[in-house]
């Protein structure tokens, strides 16, 4: 009434009321129940509802709790200070003192004969510990005394004889243990627990089970500890038989067998768990055994029928054990229920340990070490025994252990598929289980099974095939026939009249799910081969189960339409589910849908199911014929299926919050996508809808903003790519059209006009792209967030901000990659004026990448070829002088990385590529040119890398006499002094020298090549002076470094080899200098000669030219 008045002043008055009566009333009718309306008041008005009332409410209840005379009035009095105190909370707190003083002091003097009085102390105790919480870890002495009157009481509890007072001493103990475990002695708590295990009282074993429940969580290794050393304590008392000689673990299971309550059941459950999770890693043989004898008990029992005796003396043993007195409790086998959980806990096992220590999988590995540490024990030494449970499971005569013993066996075929038999190289441990498995799966295929289990067994079969373990086929057909003996449930007529129409939808979408599993593994594996190999088991059904999944996933399309859109549902159901199952078929869609529109997708484009797939007739007996798209043509079908599967993919991929789909879901989609698009009949189609393409584009950025994962971000990147690819091919086709309407296929159209249909063909034909109409934008945005994900300092806005730092894994370059790799063609989908509009962008972003590329140590590679890319784009002539004011822009953007002290090998590759492949006119300008130049010199100073990288530039730069001139007027010289400094330091015998000279030698070779025939002459005498001054003569060779050894080779067979190619020009240079002569005949005779250790002690040491470089370059002429 006060709850539902809601009233300050009634409550007062009710409560007033009340003390009035206490204080005068002396029958025990009287107190008992104005107890209770105190108690009843501060419970359902709550604590501060009541807060006025409490110190009058508790003095009184105090008092009439100590009233010896009258133990009805003491246990309502008791009961009712337990709903205060549990009401109350922090403001009980000044009254826990004497609420203990007196529960202590009730404990001493009542006689155990008021059971009720003890149990309601036990509860009022119970109320107090949980007022004081975590208090209770203080080491205060209020705090001390106050554990100490519990546990006190507590002790008092447990020593009663009353089942239900202890029942409360073993909650009080578990609450205290809740905030003060330290404070819990477990030695002596564990054994009471497991003393009540055995009792006969519901409640009591209830409660010793939800402490045990509590205790496996935090200390399970301690619990099972104390539990064995009460083995022999326990097994003594005259409670019914426990298995204590098997630990705690086992007479839990052998509690499952007995006990019925749901809630008993439950935390008897819970504690095993625990326990499991904390000690199967130390005791994966106990559990492995445990698990073993309660699944293959029933076996044992099930055999155990009368059989003739095979001698006298086990006759004369039957005989003295008749006389025996019969056993209370004769032994059963476990119950279906507890051998579910057994499964369970085997499922559980392998999980646990998947994740952890490799040699759990790795048999030559876990031997080696169980060789080395006897005491360690791996799960892949019991292999035998996990095949032996989930057969045994899965050929039960339960239903729910089937079930169990198929999903175990799944867990076995994924776990230990690719483990490798030592004894038997090429083979995986597996195949000697083949005939197990496949009689495990053969039962729940006969007609009599029930649809859910059936639909289980498919999924195992799919991972048995899939899982590559019978490598031969003629070893994957009986699994196999299984699979295939299931079609015949997807034909018309074949629904089992024994279950519901929903257990057929799962049935069937199971099965479907498995074929499609199966066939996407078979064409895996045909890539990678090309061998006979599972896709010839799976060809045969193909063009019914074409049928079948695209009637699934168009089922699946339409039960996933918004509810305003149930009036399109088809009244007579769809191909799997009925209109009056509608809603119960939905999860079986839900479940089933991934792997069937991977499949579809699969077969649509890589099995030529658009090509002529979807043109043949399907078998009589489907249940999905088709026959309306027979007269459509093929361009109508191949459109119907397309949107209907790349619907499917963008509706999962929008879904928002809970409805998401899950990370394995979303893969297939991405994957289903990518695959559809690299069929030409797809990306024809989408490179027809412009707004269908911004749309996917849009889901592309929106997927990349959600998701972290690289392989995600991958995929993002290659549907991306298709859809360039598409319009590429879209642009490319109306580009032919427009010029065919030019004039006749055998006459070139006129420049003018082909120049016009350039300029109409593509984006931004007037200067502009909008968002939200353009493919170019759309796909700008994606690459935009993708590379600034990776590499924030790309935007000035998060560039000041903290971001993970770019790691130097393969995965981020590939990404990087794939992003500049999209970037780069997106100006061959716009038009010459859209093509400007969008440089800007794409050079500052392919620049910025090259730039984080060289201060974090990426490779710069693919950032250079998309750049060269992008410089040698052409232009129209109406705006080549804007096209090259912002080559020049991003050339000089890069010449100033060199005053930064940027690494300078990539700043040689990015200037070259300007140098080599864009126009002329980008760097004929002296503000560009000269910077260019000064920066090859400063190379050649540089460390020897630089050097190389610089070496090898110049001379793709100097082999092209249309642009070499200045630069070999400017860094020629140089290049002939770093040659000659690598000939002084060549005698240290460092191999990167000897690299920088070779180098040099190519790169004087190409001015060779590249002079005029007027400076042909005085260039070969420069030539053949330097190689001269590389030759070793007599004992210079036999005390030089291998390196030098090595040049002087270099030297001479270029010497050799520039004679016979410019004669005129070689024997003049030759003859202007005759000690060049000399040298050359010298160097000749050395190394004809034959090597005997000995010297020509008449010839003195010649004496070798010192270079001068006195040619000047600056009238060079190319």
């Amino acid at each position: 009434m006060a709850q539902v008045v809601g009233d300050a002043f009634f409550v007062a008055e009710m409560a007033q009321h009340s003390f009035d009566r206490l204080r005068t009333a002396r029958d025990a009718v009287s107190r008992t129940g104005h107890s209770l309306a105190l108690g009843c008041l501060h419970r359902y008005v709550g604590g501060m509802g009541s807060g006025q009332h409490l110190n009058t409410s508790v003095s009184i209840l105090l008092a009439l709790a100590q009233d010896m005379n009258a133990p009805a009035v003491q246990v309502w009095a008791l009961h009712a200070l337990a709903l205060i105190a549990d009401s109350g909370g922090p403001m009980f707190r000044s009254y826990v003192e004497p609420t203990l003083s007196l529960a202590l002091k009730l404990l001493l003097n009542m006689p155990p004969s008021h059971v009720d009085v003890h149990q309601c102390i036990g509860k009022c105790l119970s109320a107090v510990l949980t007022t004081v919480g975590p208090e209770l870890q203080g080491n205060s002495s209020s705090m001390s005394t106050a554990r100490s009157s519990l546990l006190v009481a507590c002790s008092i509890m447990q020593a009663h004889g009353d089942a239900l007072v202890q029942t409360e001493a073993i909650a009080c103990l578990q609450q205290l243990h809740m905030f003060a475990p330290r404070h819990v002695n477990l030695a002596s708590l564990v054994p009471v627990l497991c003393a009540a295990l055995g009792s006969s009282h519901l409640l009591l074993r209830r409660a010793a089970v939800a402490c045990l429940r509590q205790l496996s969580q935090r200390e399970a290794r301690e619990v099972c500890q104390h539990a064995t050393l009460q083995e022999e304590d326990q097994s003594g008392c005259r409670a019914p038989p426990l298995p204590w000689d098997g630990g705690l673990p086992a007479v839990l299971f052998a509690l499952l067998d007995r006990e019925e309550d749901p809630r008993l059941v439950s935390d008897i459950h819970d504690t095993l768990v625990g326990i499991l999770q904390a000690t199967v890693h130390e005791d994966l043989g106990m559990w492995l055994a445990l698990c073993k004898d309660v699944l293959t008990a029933a076996t044992t029992a099930d055999s155990s029928g009368p059989q003739p005796a095979e001698d006298d003396e086990e006759d004369d043993e039957a005989e003295e054990a008749i006389r025996e007195e019969p056993a209370s409790h004769p032994a059963v086998g476990p119950r279906w229920p507890t051998r579910v959980f057994a499964a369970q806990c085997l499922h559980r096992i392998m999980t646990a340990l998947a994740n952890t220590d490799s040699c759990h999988f790795d048999l030559a590995r876990a031997r080696e070490k169980r060789s080395l540490y006897p005491s360690e024990d791996f799960l892949v030494l019991h292999l035998s025994d996990l095949v032996r449970m989930a057969f045994m499971a899965a050929t039960s005569d339960s239903d729910p252990l089937r079930l169990e013993g198929l999903k175990t066996l799944q867990l076995v075929i994924e776990q230990f598929s690719q483990v490798p038999e030592p004894e038997f190289p090429g083979h995986v441990i597996l195949e000697q289980y083949q005939a197990q498995v496949g009689a495990a799966l053969r039962p729940a295929f006969s007609p009599e099974t029930p649809s859910h289990v059936t639909a289980v067994a498919c999924q195992v079969c799919s991972a048995w095939i899939g899982s590559g373990v019978a490598r031969d086929l003629n070893d994957l057909r009986r699994v196999h026939q299984l699979l295939v003996s299931s079609l015949t449930k997807l034909q018309k007529g074949a629904n089992s009249q024994l279950y519901n129409e929903s257990a057929s939808t799962l049935e069937k979408l199971a099965i479907l799910k498995a074929w499609a599993e199966v066939y996407i593994v078979a064409m895996g594996k045909e890539q990678e081969n090309g061998k006979e190999s599972l896709l010839h088991l799976v060809a045969p059904e193909l063009i019914s189960l074409s049928r079948y999944w695209l009637a699934a996933l168009k089922d699946h399309a339409l039960l996933s339409l918004p509810s305003e859109f149930a009036s399109q549902l088809p009244h007579d159901g769809g191909a799997f589910y009925t209109s009056e199952t509608l809603e119960w078929a939905r999860p079986h869609y839900r479940d089933a849908w991934a792997p069937i529109l991977h499949a579809a997708c699969l077969w649509l484009c890589q099995g030529k199911g658009f090509d002529e797939g979807l043109h043949q007739e399907a078998p009589a007996l489907s249940a999905v014929r088709g026959t309306s798209f027979l007269q459509l043509s093929p361009q109508d079908v191949g459109n119907h299926w397309f949107h209907l599967l790349f619907g499917i993919c963008i509706e999962a991929l929008c879904r928002p919050g809970k409805a998401a789909p899950d990370p394995l879901e979303e893969c297939v989609c991405m994957q289903a996508l990518h695959q559809l698009l690299d069929h030409n009949l797809p990306r024809t189609l989408l490179g027809q809808d412009m707004q269908l393409s911004v749309e996917l584009c849009n889901l592309l950025h929106r997927t990349l903003l959600t998701k972290d994962t690289v392989q995600c971000q991958s995929m993002v990147m290659k549907i991306a790519k298709q859809v360039v690819i598409a319009w590429q091919e879209a642009y490319t086709s109306e580009k032919k059209r427009k010029l065919r309407e030019l004039g006749p296929a055998n006459q070139e159209p006129a420049r003018e006009a082909e120049a016009a249909v350039v300029a109409q063909t593509g984006e931004g034909a007037g200067g502009t792209l909008h968002p939200g109409q353009s493919v170019v934008y759309a796909l700008l945005e994606v690459c935009l967030c993708l590379l600034v994900r990776h590499l924030p300092q790309l935007c000035p806005t998060l560039a000041t901000t903290v971001h993970r730092g770019t790691s130097k894994e393969p995965p981020q370059e590939q990404l990087l990659t794939q992003a500049l790799q999209v970037l780069v063609e997106l100006p061959s989908l716009c038009s010459p004026k859209g093509c400007m509009a969008v440089l800007p962008t794409l050079l500052f972003l392919t620049t910025g990448v090259l730039r984080e590329a060289i201060e974090q140590g990426l490779n710069p590679a693919t950032a250079l070829q998309g750049l060269r890319v992008l410089v040698s784009l052409p232009q129209s002539d109406e705006l080549n002088s804007e096209w090259i004011a912002l080559l020049r822009s991003t050339l000089a953007r890069i010449l100033d990385w060199s005053k930064s002290g940027k690494e300078m090998s990539s700043l040689l590759l990015a200037v070259g590529v300007f140098i080599l492949h864009a126009p002329r006119e980008v760097v004929w300008v002296a503000n560009l040119q000269y910077p260019s130049m000064n920066l090859f010199r400063q190379a050649l100073l540089s460390d020897h890398q630089v050097q190389i990288r610089c070496l090898q530039t110049l001379g793709s730069i100097f082999a092209r006499p249309e642009i070499s001139t200045p630069y070999i007027r400017s860094v020629g010289p140089k290049v002939a002094e770093t040659l000659a400094q690598c000939r002084q330091f060549l005698d240290e015998g460092d191999g990167e020298v000897l690299a920088v000279a070779q180098e040099c030698l190519k790169v004087l070779e190409a001015l060779l090549w590249a002079a005029s025939p007027q400076g042909k002459s005085q260039m070969m005498l420069l030539y053949v002076w330097l190689l001269a001054s590389l030759l070793l003569i007599n004992e210079d060779e036999s005390t030089s470094s291998s390196c030098r050894r090595q040049l002087h080779l270099e030297a001479l067979t270029r010497l050799l080899r520039v004679g016979p190619q410019f004669p005129q020009e070689f024997r003049w240079a030759v003859g202007q200098r005759p000690q060049l002569r000399a040298r050359l005949e010298a160097a000749l005779r050395s190394t004809t000669r034959p090597q005997d250790g000995t010297t020509e002690q008449g010839r003195g040491p010649q004496a070798v030219p010192t270079i001068k470089l006195k040619t000047d370059f600056s009238n060079f002429t190319g």
